[in-house]
């Protein structure tokens, strides 16, 4: 018996999110499905309301990724808590299979599927060092992180470990947490169920995604690894960054990596170029005090600075 919470955070990809709802209605249809929208402008909340009753839907002033996945976890009412991007195809056997194994073994925090793109090709997960991207996989296996595109985990291990750190808005959010989950003394772990994830469907061409994905990778590791390793790689990313803004030929490139440099010489981990909650590590109750107007502009002039 399926007894999970889905939480869907959304942004601008009206599109893939009803191939999403489709497929979840048809292949768990007795699941809480709950949609996080950031104020999409491409209509996607007016779809959901439309075309799917059964999914809750709530709506959020644009604060990333983390900020609306504690949002929809938040509302969820299920033992078990599915983290679930718009563009991945969650099919029933994985879900099954998933949770047998978070009621089955109490030490696992966390499950995850095989994550594969359209044509079955095997995602490169966590970069193409990531060695566990090339062995083969026909059996369940401890792994040291998980993607948050599609993760499971049960409402005790949520409530120890905390809730996403809305610290980041996109990218390294899921590493941070799964590290988290196991410094709590948890193992995580994947299964060999393929699970279709098309990726970069709400994600814009531009510079500064860059920027907030080495940004928050200078966060995280300030966090976990304090001293020398965290030293090690700002001092690398700050000559990358000195290199990128002197040679990439492309105009807004350069404005970016210089804006790294300034970023990892003054070690301004907090220092995004979209905007956040302001909220780190805490429980997954309650909505920060913020002026939505202020906030809503804010994420508007942001966007259209990324386009």
């Amino acid at each position: 018996m399926v007894n999970l919470s889905v939480a869907i955070p959304s942004y601008n990809g009206r599109e893939v999110l009803r191939r999403a709802l489709v497929h979840l209605k048809r292949e768990l249809p007795e699941a809480e499905v709950i949609v996080i929208d950031g104020h999409s402008r491409d209509g996607s909340a007016e779809m959901v309301r439309d075309e799917f009753c059964e999914v809750q839907l709530h709506e959020y002033p644009n604060f990333g990724w983390g900020h609306a996945t504690n949002r929809g976890l938040s509302a969820a009412t299920r033992r078990h808590l599915v983290m679930l991007n718009s563009d991945v195809f969650l099919t029933r056997k994985a879900a099954l299979q998933m949770q047998r194994r978070l009621d089955t073994d109490p030490t696992v925090g966390a499950v995850g599927p095989l994550l594969v793109d359209e044509d079955g090709r095997r995602e490169k997960v966590f970069g193409r060092i990531n060695l566990r991207n090339y062995v083969p996989s026909g059996k369940r296996e401890r792994v040291g992180l998980l993607s948050g595109a599609c993760l499971m985990t049960r409402r005790d291990v949520l409530a120890e470990v905390g809730a996403i750190d809305e610290r980041f808005h996109f990218y390294n959010d899921d590493t941070d947490w799964c590290m988290r989950v196991r410094r709590a003394g948890y193992h995580l772990e994947r299964v060999p169920q393929r699970v279709v994830h098309v990726g970069g469907a709400s994600t814009p061409e531009s510079p500064l995604y860059v920027l907030e994905e080495w940004r928050g990778f200078l966060y995280m590791l300030d966090k976990h690894y304090p001293g020398p390793v965290y030293e090690f790689f700002r001092r690398a990313m700050l000559a990358r960054a000195f290199v990128g803004s002197r040679i990439d030929r492309r105009p807004d490139h350069r404005v970016m990596w210089a804006r790294l440099q300034s970023l990892a010489a003054q070690g301004d981990h907090l220092f995004s170029p979209f905007p956040l909650s302001g909220r780190g590590e805490t429980e997954i109750h309650g909505s920060p005090p913020y002026d939505e107007a202020a906030i809503s502009a804010a994420v508007a002039e942001a966007l259209d600075v990324a386009e």
